[in-house]
């Protein structure tokens, strides 16, 4: 098919980030679209398309000037009176070509020729550029400006990649970020057949299963066929899971509001104290002295051995540090040193500490209950075959209690995934408001953990997604290790810098599009896609992630 040209290269051709092509014609080309320049990279190779995106536009005509002052608005032309002096120029960005040995992306070494016509792509061309593999890949959208009709260019990114290597989706409020979050983590359960982890602070990701059953959108503008047919496919396939007793699965802290919002379907928390080591119970408890560590230490080593049977009552380690003290002082295998440094009042002060937090998170097994929290009935064991959302919600606690829930979890997720004997299956944690649970400052008892799962979890099937709308509160070794990001609107220009400093994958180019982004369109560059791209995020089946109330049906709604 030919190609029709829309201009040509002009200027110094050897920055593949700094092109600058001279337009045809004002209507020729938009800021965004794609397009191609034939090149030769070696004589004894074929000459191949390079691919370009354009990033700036620059329009100007010499009648017109600025510099005039108020006079232009006198200005008239005669009909049929011809336009000179004018200047249209488009600054392009380099994405590369098809290497023909290797098929990977390469940017061209040898400046491109000045004076080389730039011709339009279409859909075809782009589509065989990128080579997505629907088969190992997910859906997110499409490509910006060929995102409907006969033109459209679907935008699939590798799951492998995307899980095991990490992701970051940052934007600001209104954007569309928790939307994306949704489309993606449903694709993975209910096409992927993945165990996914959400830690949702706010409760929004719970809405999936309010009033205990699934609640599906009813998207009405969708013109896509096959679209269409996917988010049929997804419903039925979570409407399977769900009798299944997999699906969409709500874990909450052990309050009567949550079984209100559920239906009693949700599963309340009951994580295990007795299971934590002693470096975690520290983190959950900061401040403790070096005397009140000692003496919880001492209780706790007590209290696994004491009660033989598992699972043991959380009240039981309360009881040893007030009035049991002097039942822990009489344990026969304490050394001379542990018996002489038990104090009643590092006691009472680490118990206080510890009630606090209990008491708070609403979350620790205790004798009432029926049965305590099975991290392997939650995600899965690699022999299970049932795709499952998990949604821990949150809403309600205190940031701190959030943080204990998350770290405690979050642990015994990587534990157990590192199991030699019994590993989990993998799984995907997704933490939204990131900038919560792992804080540029530190100052978070989930921070820890997530680090550590950033750097360790890859090996044992652990990936994570952070969310956030504001990057630069964001710890910078927790989002450098996220080998794919999804930048939506950001105006912050702390948080730009912040992207820019965190990742090489985001150019100068990519972070001036960043502001003028529409919601729900998204920069997508990393390790799961071939080369950075803009894409028009697809519709979700499920209704979850943040939405606005409607606030004027809301107020609206009373009349006499």
């Amino acid at each position: 098919m030919k190609q029709g040209v829309l201009g040509k290269l002009v200027g110094n051709t050897g920055d593949p980030a700094k092109l600058t092509m001279v337009v045809t014609n004002s209507f020729a080309v938009r800021r965004g679209e794609f397009v191609r320049i034939v090149h030769q990279e070696r004589p004894d190779e074929p000459a191949a398309a390079v691919l370009a995106r354009v990033t700036r536009m620059h329009r100007s005509n010499i009648l017109f000037n600025a510099g005039f002052g108020d006079g232009v608005t006198e200005l008239e032309l005669l009909p049929g009176a011809s336009v000179t002096g004018e200047h249209l120029y488009a600054h392009l960005e380099l994405v590369g070509y098809r290497d023909p040995l290797s098929r990977q992306i390469r940017i061209p070494r040898r400046p491109l020729d000045p004076g080389a016509a730039v011709e339009t792509v279409d859909f075809q061309f782009l589509a065989d550029f990128y080579q997505f593999d629907e088969h190992t890949s997910l859906h997110l959208g499409n490509l910006v400006g060929y995102e409907r009709g006969e033109n459209t260019v679907p935008v699939y990114i590798d799951v492998n990649n995307l899980v095991t290597e990490h992701l970051a989706v940052l934007a600001m409020t209104g954007s569309g970020k928790s939307y994306t979050v949704g489309r993606i983590i449903e694709r993975l359960v209910a096409l992927n057949n993945g165990t996914v982890v959400v830690f949702d602070p706010h409760g929004e990701y719970g809405r999936a299963l309010a009033g205990g059953r699934l609640t599906f959108a009813e998207p009405n503008d969708i013109d896509d066929p096959r679209e269409r047919e996917s988010l049929a496919q997804i419903r039925a396939m979570l409407e399977r899971l769900q009798a299944a007793d997999a699906g969409v699965v709500v874990h909450t802290p052990q309050q009567d509001t949550f079984r209100y919002k559920y239906a009693g379907k949700n599963r309340q928390l009951a994580l295990q104290f007795d299971r934590f080591e002693m470096d975690e119970v520290t983190e959950i408890l900061p401040g403790l002295t070096e005397p009140q560590q000692r003496v919880l230490d001492v209780a706790l080593r007590f209290w696994r051995q004491a009660d033989k049977t598992e699972p043991r009552d959380i009240n039981r380690l309360r009881w040893l540090l007030g009035d049991g003290m002097d039942e822990l002082k009489g344990w026969d295998e304490l050394t001379d040193a542990e018996a002489n440094a038990l104090s009643s009042r590092s006691a009472a002060v680490a118990s206080m500490k510890l009630n606090r937090v209990l008491n708070e998170a609403q979350s620790f097994y205790s004798a009432t209950m029926a049965e305590p929290t099975d991290i392997y009935r939650m995600i899965g064991r690699p022999s299970n075959r049932q795709g499952r959302l998990v949604v821990v919600d949150l809403q309600g606690l205190s940031d701190t209690a959030k943080q204990v829930v998350c770290a405690l979890l979050s642990s015994e997720i990587l534990r157990a995934a590192a199991s030699k004997h019994d590993p989990l299956r993998p799984c995907f944690l997704v933490y939204e408001e990131g900038h919560s649970f792992a804080p540029a400052d530190g100052k978070a008892v989930s921070h820890r953990v997530i680090k550590k799962i950033a750097g360790e979890g890859r090996k044992f099937g652990v990936g994570f997604c952070i969310v956030s709308q504001r990057p630069s509160k964001l710890d910078a070794d927790v989002t450098s290790q996220c080998n794919t990001l999804i930048t939506m609107r950001l105006k912050n220009p702390d948080d730009q810098r912040f992207i820019a400093k965190a990742s090489d994958m985001v150019s100068k180019a990519d972070l001036d599009e960043l502001p003028s982004l529409s919601t729900g369109e998204a920069l997508v560059c990393g390790r799961s896609i071939p080369a950075p791209l803009l894409v028009k995020v697809g519709a979700k089946a499920l209704v979850h992630g943040g939405e606005s109330p409607q606030v004027l049906r809301i107020w609206d709604s009373f009349h006499e």
